[in-house]
């Protein structure tokens, strides 16, 4: 009811206040007030609160004169209503009003309820004329463009007013916080001043309507948008606009010296609507620049947190990081790398040395000596990316040290010179230790396999003594030595898979282009076959990028398990083939005609020194283990599946075929 009645009198109000003989309107309240009313409806009683507004705006045109027809045509403004509603939802969703809880904030949402309100007017008003005009009312275009002005100005000012006011409250309820915001001393202060103001220029449209000051307003405005919210801004416009009209209405002030009662009514519009839009615009622009500083202030607090973290974590590192740039200047380092070539932390490193000043020398693995297009710090300038190359580095003072070396790119502006972050790690002790313990594995190997020389030795001749004998005592102890022998290549084979399994784990790769055919062909040419003889099969095969040694020890053991593993009286037969996968990459698989794995053990069987063979097949359980470590340092995976002719099991792995997918999979 309250809202019936505030529209009911915003309704006689747009009705007394008009001007001339055809009483044209100078404003029409009940616009903006009727986009209010039906935007804090809800979905339940909205078709009530339509029809309510409905008969409350014939009830208006009928008691002041407006006759059936004109009373009629008024539902024009309702309509006008609903559609400028249905055009927000549309356009500005999320707001107070349209399906949200919060207030205009942006300046898009401000120019889309503003096109919203005009599109309304324009429609809604061009329909009543076309209406009028079949029902026998007398319309002109002067007529139509005034309500269009007047209904516009309403919804554009008192109606954006009482949505940013709506979404105010909503939001403060959310928060609960009271429906109103004391002002601080300055900020009353501002506001003091601004109306202290305002007052002065209506007082001398008052005393000298002669003088053209009304645009002055227009400086109060600026001054309110500068300090206040777009809401405070926006009543303050409504407040003056409505005054400018009053007072034209009165006759003072320079628009109400306009003869033309039609043209002072569209002046008056257009001015309040200027005010208002000049108002919120400057507002909500402040206010966006004031929450983007706000972000940014946010974000570099953030930045500055993370930086410094990121410092303390660099600082920490073992490994050397620089960031340098197209040049030499050195951007950042860290302490590892300062110290690393002879600073101390307070003396940070500024430019990286020229090439005639060079300390020392970097060498390849292989002893040549790394060119200048090949440092990895100019490669990584150029674009490439460098991942964990070994250098032999010898400084000036004869220390040599092994170094890991990486580096990457990093974005830079299209006006600023390429820079590149290098990362060096000290491999020295771990290279030494590493040759270390594959030099004692060698030295364990040859120490254990020496006594066990010597038992075999003399447990052969035993062997060949008691084959030459026939005595009781001979034939009794002849299986005994075969026993032992075999107990002897069975810790011999052990010994052999302990020193493969270390070196396949730490041993450096030497990768090069190898034609996998010519490899089968040396395996089959160099296998021991049993007994019972062995058959190697080679099919279509590839070339594959990797360390001829290690790839030659992953084919001789799928090959010695193939011929170990088999039923008894069964002849072995191997067949191995490789094909083109995705690109840079190739399938290997070696089939064989064995007693198979069982599905529940595929997983495990490339566990270390886990063997699910049955009694009678010696073995390890390292041989698969090696393999599947070899493959993984290529950057492949190596699984074992039933083979598809039905007997046996099918071992199937993946290598690289160039340097370039070696390199991505290792660096993943």
């Amino acid at each position: 009811m309250l809202w019936l009645a505030a529209y009911l009198v915003a309704s006689l109000l747009g009705r007394a206040v008009v001007v001339g003989p055809e009483k044209i309107g100078l404003v029409w309240p009940a616009a903006g007030l009727g986009l209010i009313w039906l935007a804090s409806s809800n979905r339940r009683l909205f078709p009530i609160d339509v029809a309510l507004m409905s008969v409350a705006t014939v009830f208006t045109l009928a008691v002041t004169e407006g006759g059936f027809t004109r009373s009629a045509l008024a539902l024009s403004v309702v309509v006008q209503s609903v559609l400028a509603l249905w055009l927000l939802r549309r356009y500005v969703p999320g707001v107070w009003g349209t399906g949200g809880r919060a207030a205009f904030s942006r300046l898009g949402q401000y120019g889309w309820a503003l096109v919203s309100v005009i599109i309304a007017a324009l429609v809604a008003q061009v329909l009543r004329s076309v209406v009028g005009t079949l029902s026998g009312t007398e319309e002109t275009l002067e007529l139509l463009v005034g309500r269009i002005g007047r209904q516009a100005a309403a919804m554009a000012t008192i109606g954006i007013f009482g949505l940013l006011l709506g979404g105010w409250l909503a939001e403060r309820r959310d928060q609960d916080l009271p429906p109103y915001a004391p002002l601080g001393r300055q900020d009353a202060g501002h506001l003091i001043g601004i109306e202290a103001v305002a007052a002065v220029i209506f007082v001398g449209f008052w005393r000298n309507p002669e003088i053209p000051t009304t645009y002055i307003l227009s400086l109060t405005v600026v001054w309110a948008a500068l300090r206040f919210s777009p809401l405070v801004t926006a009543g303050h416009c409504v407040l003056i606009g409505l005054v400018s009209v009053w007072m034209t209405i009165l006759g003072y002030g320079p628009i109400a010296n306009v003869d033309d009662p039609q043209t002072r009514a569209l002046l008056a519009q257009f001015f309040v609507v200027i005010l208002m839009v000049t108002g919120m615009t400057i507002s909500l622009i402040r206010r966006q620049i004031t929450d983007t500083i706000g972000r940014l202030e946010h974000s570099e607090a953030a930045l500055a947190l993370r930086a410094n973290e990121l410092d303390l974590v660099m600082s920490h590192l073992e490994d050397g990081v620089a960031i340098i740039e197209e040049g030499g200047r050195i951007v950042h380092t860290n302490t590892a790398i300062r110290t690393a070539f002879g600073t101390r932390p307070e003396q940070p490193l500024e430019q990286v040395a020229e090439e005639g000043e060079r300390d020392g020398q970097a060498f390849h693995p292989d002893g040549r000596p790394l060119a200048e297009s090949e440092n990895p710090l100019h490669r990584a300038l150029a674009g490439e990316v460098i991942d964990g190359e070994e250098y032999h580095h010898v400084d000036g003072e004869g220390v040599a040290r092994w170094l890991q070396v990486s580096a990457f790119p990093i974005p830079h502006a299209a006006d600023a010179p390429p820079r590149a972050m290098i990362v060096i790690r000290d491999t020295t002790a771990a290279t030494t230790h590493r040759e270390s313990l594959i030099s004692f594995a060698g030295t364990v190997a040859h120490d254990l396999n020496n006594p066990l020389s010597v038992i075999d030795g003399w447990a052969e001749a035993l062997e060949e003594d008691f084959a030459a004998s026939d005595s009781p005592v001979a034939t009794r102890a002849a299986p005994m030595v075969q026993h032992i022998r075999a107990s002897v290549h069975q810790a011999r084979g052990f010994i052999q898979d302990l020193l493969a399994h270390t070196v396949a784990r730490d041993q450096a790769l030497d990768c090069e282009s190898i034609a996998l055919d010519n490899l089968v062909k040396h395996v089959a040419g160099t296998r021991d076959r049993p007994r019972n003889g062995g058959e190697i099969v080679a099919g279509p095969l590839v070339d594959v990028w990797a360390d001829r040694v290690l790839l030659h020890q992953v084919l001789d053991n799928l090959v010695g398990n193939a011929f170990k593993y088999v039923e008894r009286g069964t002849t072995p037969r191997v067949l191995i083939e490789a094909e083109r996968i995705d690109p840079g990459w190739a399938r290997v698989l070696v089939r064989d005609n064995g007693i198979g794995i069982p599905a529940s053990q595929r997983e495990r069987v490339f566990d270390s020194f886990h063997r699910v063979v049955p009694d009678g097949y010696q073995g390890t359980g390292l041989g698969l283990a090696i393999c599947k470590r070899i493959i993984q340092r290529h950057g492949g995976n190596i699984r074992v599946t039933e083979n598809p002719d039905g007997v046996g099991s099918c071992f199937e792995f993946t290598l690289p075929t160039n340097a370039e997918a070696l390199k991505r999979a290792t660096m993943m």
